[in-house]
């Protein structure tokens, strides 16, 4: 507060000097102005008086026992107390001065002087006399310069005081709000990470498989996929060969082990039309009659790897591999073919397995037509489809124990990393695979049940009847190409498909398989180190949300975190779209939710 003191020098220069020391002595007084002490040598004393009146807050009037007499003697002659004061009262009009508040005026006698009367006073000091006037007893100092510090402030001392006292604890309470809403961030920061992290474990061990729902969300996902616009894709290098009713009106038989005498032509046709390799849906194991199984070694034997011929197994044999009945143990490569392990999703096809209680030998290797295997390498046996893809060639496995896991496949001079998605460690025989045991450890692949394309028409899928009978427009689709071979016949082989993916044959699902190997596409989940970021970025999300909306509605927090969902669920499908890539969203909105129910019950605002 700025304050102004007037005075005449032979009336009150004492008590003047007395009040500027005690209230420049005061840091809210400390800016008071006394022209002795502020105006220096050489200054435009009007100027310095006007300026500082212009600035002041308050002008204090010192009256002593004179200042009345004096101000008669001199009303024809300079009078700069008289112009001080003049100016002072024309300024509490708040008007004289925009920009500011009106100054306040504040009479001060001294000496025991009486206020001047309004007849006595020149017309332009005639409103002080109406001014209340604060008598200023030099003989109780402490008493008067607290009555002044009052009249200044407009407060008494005790409401001062509670006013201070209210502001330290206003400023306390801001403080530990302060303080309460860093404690806060640290403790959303923290819990993010918490709820992160145990839902990372939770999804290390399929927590939300349990029920289905992860791999109902991912099927939703890919639905949703396919509904913005995926097409089918094909890489031409599979050509499926469907056994169907005309096949088996044409050869004019029932479909059964004889058809071993046509799937000896088959081979020989497909050599003859430079196949990469010719993969049979179908299994080695009843007798079947000899004519038929020996017309179908020799074809074999024949054909030696040009092309390799594959064939599924679905028991287990005494050595703990696929069973095989010989002579085709020891001429055709072996596939299991298994699918549908998972939940009763049937787009869950193996890729490969790891023997619980079977490993690789010099001879099972030499059968391939492999190196041997090292004694410290982990060897897979293929599932059918990575048979087909690679020629019956030895599956190695890279980077164990980290996710994803990539399989390196050994075919005739190639080398290829094929991606899986998921590992299955098996707790129970599966029902029409004895294949896969107990305790084996099943590589798996997706399969979009929506990109599969219709399969239905040359040149994806051709009659097995017309390479049986060697129609060359049919054996010119064979060229280079990955043949696969199975049953199409009613009742028979049929998966089921989500809904409303139309329910597909098994052989048709092997060949989607194969030909995303050919495109080298694979479904995958996203990384372990950005899903765990995710979980806990949302998990930080759902807790700035919960404490933010705190003291609104119940409905209103869950609507917005439900938008939240929405929005991440969308983004989640897009990434799958461009990437091939599933998010765990199940396990992020539960952290997301998580981090709100945490946030508003146990961070309250603070109070002082």
């Amino acid at each position: 507060m700025r304050v102004f003191i007037s005075y005449r020098r032979d009336d009150s220069m004492v008590t003047a000097a007395l009040l500027y020391r005690e209230l420049t002595s005061r840091p809210e007084f400390a800016d008071a102005f006394m022209d002795i002490d502020d105006i220096g040598y050489g200054d435009d004393f009007v100027a310095a008086i006007d300026a500082a009146l212009q600035q002041a807050d308050v002008v204090l009037v010192v009256i002593g026992p004179k200042w009345a007499e004096m101000l008669q003697a001199r009303l024809r002659g300079d009078d700069w107390v008289r112009h001080e004061v003049a100016t002072a009262l024309r300024l509490r009009d708040g008007a004289a001065r925009p920009g500011r508040p009106a100054l306040r005026v504040v009479p001060v006698l001294i000496g025991g002087a009486v206020p001047p009367a309004a007849v006595a006073l020149p017309p332009d000091l005639a409103p002080l006399a109406r001014l209340g006037m604060l008598a200023f007893d030099e003989r109780a100092l402490k008493a008067s310069i607290n009555s002044l510090l009052e009249t200044l402030q407009e407060e008494g001392f005790e409401a001062r005081a509670r006013r201070l006292q209210d502001e330290r604890r206003r400023v306390e309470g801001e403080h530990l709000q302060i303080e309460g809403e860093r404690t806060n961030r640290t403790r959303g920061r923290v819990a993010a990470i918490a709820v992160g992290c145990a839902l990372f474990l939770g999804a290390s061990v399929h927590l939300f498989d349990l029920l289905g729902l992860q791999t109902r969300i991912a099927t939703a996902t890919m639905l949703l996929a396919h509904v913005a616009a995926r097409s089918p894709a094909w890489s031409g290098a599979v050509v499926l060969v469907g056994i169907d009713e005309a096949s088996e009106r044409t050869i004019g038989k029932k479909w059964g082990p004889d058809w071993r005498a046509e799937h000896a032509t088959f081979i020989a046709r497909a050599a003859s039309a430079a196949a990469r390799t010719v993969a049979f849906d179908v299994v080695l194991e009843d007798e079947g009659k000899e004519e038929a199984n020996a017309a179908l070694a020799r074809a074999l034997k024949e054909a030696g790897k040009k092309p390799p011929v594959v064939f599924g197994v679905q028991s287990r044999g005494p050595d703990g591999a696929g069973f095989m009945r010989e002579p085709f143990a020891a001429l055709a490569r072996p596939g299991i073919a298994c699918a549908g392990i998972a939940l009763g999703q049937s787009h869950v096809m193996p890729l490969a397995v790891l023997r619980a209680h079977a490993p690789a030998t010099a001879a099972s290797a030499a059968s391939s037509g492999d190196d041997p295997p090292r004694d410290d390498e982990p060897i897979l046996t293929a599932a059918f489809a990575l048979a087909a893809y690679g020629g019956g060639g030895r599956a190695q496995l890279l980077n164990e124990g980290r996710r994803p896991v990539l399989v390196r496949l050994q075919p005739l001079r190639r080398t290829q990393t094929i991606e899986y998605f998921d590992t299955l460690r098996l707790d129970e025989p599966q029902p029409g695979c004895e294949a896969l045991a107990p305790g084996d450890s099943v590589f798996v692949q997706l399969i979009d049940p929506y990109s599969l394309p219709p399969l239905a028409a040359p040149p994806q899928r051709i009659a097995y009847e017309s390479v049986v009978n060697g129609d060359p427009a049919t054996l010119a689709l064979l060229k280079d190409r990955i043949v696969v071979v199975g049953t199409m016949l009613r009742g028979s082989d049929r998966f089921p498909l989500p809904w409303p993916a139309a329910d597909r044959w098994g052989v048709e699902l092997f060949a989607a398989q194969v030909d995303a190997m050919a495109r080298d596409v694979a479904i995958r989940p996203v990384g372990r180190l950005a899903e765990w970021s995710w979980m806990n970025a949302l998990a930080l999300v759902g807790a700035v949300v919960g404490h933010r909306l705190r003291d609104r509605s119940r409905v209103k927090r869950v609507a917005v975190l439900a938008t939240i969902a929405v929005i991440w669920g969308v983004a989640a499908v897009a990434w799958y779209h461009a990437t091939w890539q599933l998010i765990g969203v199940p396990y992020d909105i539960v952290a997301l939710f998580l981090g709100a129910w945490l946030a508003n019950r146990n961070w309250r605002r603070p109070t002082a």
